[in-house]
């Protein structure tokens, strides 16, 4: 008599605990999801996506859900093992976009220096010239200008402005143009004269790097084959020979294998991209 209200207990503590987990607010679960859609947030500010970051990362946990089921139900090691990869996608692309857009930044810093420059010989008001360039530049770059000048539009002090500009970009070639415009703004000398000459510093790194990145191509192409390599030699095996994965994971020596052969797999891919980065 006493066990089916002993199985009604047990099944509706679970359903409590989970529930906890997963919807209450402070949860392990709940801290986790606040984490990852702040990322997403701070990911979609940066390139101005107004896509919501909780409706994207609800899409996502849906669509990895899904892939870890029908791995399961078609008992497919190759499925299973690609979830990982499939939960690391969304950074990985955005991360990519984000290296994209600093890039391209970078290049477009030397012709906006030179006409910063020329609109300075005519405007000597710094905040003025700043404004005037914006139609003059192409995106991105038009639009971290563009934010700039609506924020001193809306009482924010430029020295200010110019700071929170470097701090959001995170780029070493952006930050050194903001602190040579603050550095001679406040030092006064001839300005236009400086960013030309800012610019043509530029153009020669710009130039280096592209030099290191043709020279770093090859091993990043390198690299994703490498990295694509154990999925297609595992997916090709699974047909030779369809007992083979299988009877992996059901050993525990088998199991051991596989999570040994996917951390040395995970660590020289981080090596890998580790090597390739060059800086200049």
């Amino acid at each position: 008599m006493t066990s089916p209200w002993i199985s009604i207990i047990a099944i509706s503590s679970s359903a409590a605990v989970v529930s906890y987990l997963v919807v209450a607010e402070g949860g392990p679960i709940y801290n986790i999801w606040k984490k990852h859609t702040e990322a997403l947030r701070e990911h979609f500010s940066f390139l101005f996506i107004v896509e919501s970051p909780e409706k994207v990362a609800a899409l996502h946990i849906a669509a990895c859900g899904l892939l870890a089921l029908l791995g399961i139900i078609l008992a497919s090691i190759p499925l299973l093992m690609c979830v990982p990869v499939a939960m690391g996608i969304p950074t990985m692309v955005l991360q990519n976009k984000e290296l994209k857009k600093r890039e391209k930044i970078s290049e477009q810093l030397a012709p906006w220096l030179t006409v910063l420059a020329n609109s300075l010989k005519s405007s000597p008001n710094i905040s003025d010239a700043i404004a005037n360039s914006i139609g003059l530049v192409q995106a991105p770059l038009r639009e971290e200008i563009d934010l700039l000048v609506k924020e001193v539009s809306l009482g924010e002090h430029l020295d200010r402005a110019m700071h929170k500009s470097s701090n959001r970009l995170q780029s070493p070639l952006y930050s050194s143009v903001m602190t040579t415009l603050l550095v001679a703004r406040k030092s006064g000398g001839d300005l236009p004269k400086i960013l030309e000459e800012s610019s043509s510093t530029l153009r020669e790194m710009e130039r280096l790097e592209g030099v290191v990145r043709c020279k770093t191509a090859e091993g990043k192409s390198q690299t994703f084959v490498l990295a694509l390599l154990p999925f297609v030699m595992v997916g090709a095996l699974s047909k030779v020979d369809p007992d083979l994965i299988p009877g992996l994971w059901d050993s525990t020596s088998g199991q051991m294998v596989l999570a040994a052969s996917l951390a040395c797999w995970l660590s020289s891919v981080a090596l890998a991209r580790r090597i390739i980065q060059v800086d200049i």
